[in-house]
C-alpha cells in the first residue's frame, strides 16, 4: 500500500512543478502584459495633452516676443532721450535708460526659455512617437507568445490593432484572459495538494493539512524506507 501511495504522490508531485512552473511562466506574461498597458496609457495620455501644450508654448512664445519687441522700442526711446537730455534732465534719462536695458535683458530671456520650452516639447513628442513605435513591436511579439497557449483565450493572442488605441484593447483582454488562466491553474493545484495530503495521510496515518507536495513525498519515502 504505501508503495502504490507513493507512486501515486510522485506523479502528484510531478503534477504540482509543471502547475507551479505554468503559474510562474502566467504571471511573468502578466507582468509584461501590464507593462505594455501601463505605457500605452502613458503614451496616450501624452498625445492627448500634446495639442494643448503646443498651443499654450506657441502663445507663450508669441507673448514673449512682442514683449521683447516692447522693450526694445523703449531702450531706444530710452537711449535718445538720454542722448538729447540736458543737464538737469541727463541723470534721471541714464536712469530710465538702465531699466530699459535690464527689462530688455529680462524680455531676451523669456524669449529663450520660451523657444527652449517649445523645443523640449517637439523633443519629448519624437521621442514619444519612437518609444510608440517600440511599443507596437513589443506588443505584437507579446500577441505572438500568447497565440495558441493553452487555458487562453484566442482574442489573447490575435494581433494587436495599429496604435496605442489597439495595443490598450488587446492588453485588456490578454490580461483578463490572464487572470482566468492563473485561477484555474491555482484551482488545480491546491486539488493536486489536497489530493496528495489525503494519500499522505492515509499512508502516514496521521491527518495532514496542506503540506507541499514534495515535502509530503519525501515523508513517504522516508517512511517507505523505515518501514
Amino acid at each position: 500500500m504505501p508503495e502504490e501511495v507513493l507512486a501515486v504522490l510522485r506523479e502528484l508531485d510531478r503534477a504540482d512543478a509543471e502547475i507551479g512552473a505554468a503559474l510562474v511562466e502566467i504571471d511573468l506574461l502578466s507582468a509584461e502584459v501590464t507593462s505594455v498597458r501601463a505605457k500605452a496609457e502613458e503614451l496616450a495620455t501624452f498625445a492627448a495633452r500634446l495639442p494643448h501644450e503646443r498651443e499654450r508654448l506657441a502663445v507663450e512664445q508669441e507673448r514673449a516676443r512682442a514683449e521683447a519687441s516692447n522693450a526694445q522700442r523703449t531702450l531706444t526711446e530710452a537711449e535718445a532721450a538720454a542722448a538729447t537730455a540736458d543737464a538737469d534732465n541727463r541723470r534721471a534719462a541714464e536712469r530710465f535708460q538702465v531699466r530699459a536695458r535690464d527689462r530688455v535683458s529680462a524680455t531676451e530671456r523669456r524669449v529663450a526659455e520660451a523657444a527652449s520650452a517649445a523645443r523640449e516639447l517637439e523633443g519629448a513628442a519624437s521621442e514619444m512617437e519612437i518609444q510608440g513605435h517600440e511599443l507596437d513591436t513589443r506588443a505584437r511579439r507579446l500577441g505572438a507568445a500568447l497565440r495558441d497557449r493553452p487555458r487562453l483565450a484566442e482574442d489573447a493572442g490575435k494581433e494587436p490593432a495599429p496604435g496605442i488605441e489597439g495595443i490598450d484593447a488587446w492588453s485588456e483582454v490578454a490580461r483578463a484572459s490572464l487572470y482566468v488562466a492563473r485561477a484555474q491553474l491555482s484551482a488545480e493545484r491546491d486539488a493536486v495538494i489536497r489530493q496528495a495530503n489525503e494519500l499522505g495521510a492515509l499512508a502516514l496515518g496521521e491527518p495532514l493539512t496542506s503540506l507541499a507536495t514534495a515535502a509530503l513525498r519525501r515523508r513517504v519515502e522516508g517512511a517507505c524506507r523505515d518501514g
